[in-house]
């Protein structure tokens, strides 16, 4: 062969190689999607994350499907998504409890820096709720008051360690002088159960899981941690329209391996920004008191930067 169709060759076999490529990246993805749950069943990550992936298909053009991997209040699911090929299959649902505070103060197998954020789907306040016949003035000073009165007796449900409802109770601790002691169930699900089933006095979580009971009259809402009244939870005032400025902010994001390469993240980044928009996928979340706060993956990036620095300084506060 000589030099000149030797060249031509492998400029032919690289022209070839480039278009598969290309080929093969405008094709993703060619199989199902995984969005993995790091929490257990019943709590607003897994009713979120079955509104998505009921709603995913026709914008990702394949299913997406929700795996559950709860365990270690969310370590088990995050190391699962790490371990997985980095490959834009397998993401995680994740939260500021996840992929901003906890891998900063305490020793876990990853840090903030393994994921690469994807979009942030929405966020929400938390609710501080009671049972009903709670033994306290329904209010944060009134739970304040009874903590006092009666040293080491305030049993609340938390979520996990560091989690968003341990955070807004140490808060309410911070700003009343108050001590109370939770229990760490390891999720929403069944740490709201247990406040229902009377072995807890008080919680905090997404309206989307306290609503109901508030609506039914299980619960009594206390006050949500936002700068204004909650959506349906009208007759629910924020804290500081109760007496205690505490404003928390819960989101719920896609994230991926910090491996994959930049046009699935982008790709996947588009396709959740389609997703945001459908009226079914709308109409489900309403009816479970949420809402939509899309954030592409720079965006998105931009805020999560800032935002594991304020919850760093901030959980530094708390504990001093």
């Amino acid at each position: 062969m000589t030099r000149g169709r030797t060249l031509a060759w492998l400029l032919a076999a690289a022209m070839a190689g480039m278009a598969f490529a290309g080929a093969a990246l405008a094709q993703f993805p060619e199989k199902p999607l995984q969005l993995v749950t790091p929490y257990p069943p019943g709590g607003s990550h897994s009713l979120h994350a079955g509104i998505i992936t009921t709603a995913a298909e026709p914008h990702f053009g394949q299913p997406m499907i929700s795996v559950i991997r709860a365990g270690g209040g969310g370590v088990v699911g995050a190391n699962h998504v790490l371990q997985a090929a980095a490959d834009g299959y397998t993401l995680l649902f994740g939260d500021p409890n996840l992929n901003s505070l906890r891998p900063q103060v305490e020793k876990l197998a990853f840090t903030i820096d393994d994921f690469i954020p994807v979009a942030r789907i929405n966020y929400s306040p938390w609710v501080f709720v009671a049972k009903s016949d709670a033994p306290f003035k329904p209010t944060p000073q009134g739970m304040a008051e009874w903590a006092k009165a009666n040293p080491d007796k305030f049993v609340y449900s938390s979520d996990n360690v560091n989690g968003p409802t341990h955070i807004v109770f140490l808060l309410l601790e911070h700003k009343t002088g108050a001590k109370m002691k939770p229990v760490h169930f390891g999720g929403g699900g069944p740490a709201i159960a247990n406040l229902l089933g009377g072995h807890t006095m008080a919680y905090a979580g997404d309206p989307s899981v306290v609503g109901e009971h508030i609506e039914a009259g299980k619960l009594k809402g206390i006050c949500v941690t936002d700068e204004q009244r909650w959506g349906s939870l009208k007759d629910v005032p924020t804290c500081r329209e109760a007496g205690v400025d505490i404003v928390f902010h819960f989101w719920r994001g896609v994230l991926v391996h910090k491996n994959t390469p930049p046009d699935r993240v982008k790709k996947l980044s588009e396709g959740f920004g389609k997703l945001v928009k459908d009226e079914g996928f709308l109409r489900l979340i309403r009816a479970i008191k949420s809402s939509v706060g899309y954030l592409g993956h720079d965006d998105f990036a931009k805020y999560l930067k800032g935002e594991q620095k304020m919850l760093k300084d901030l959980y530094a506060t708390l504990q001093k």
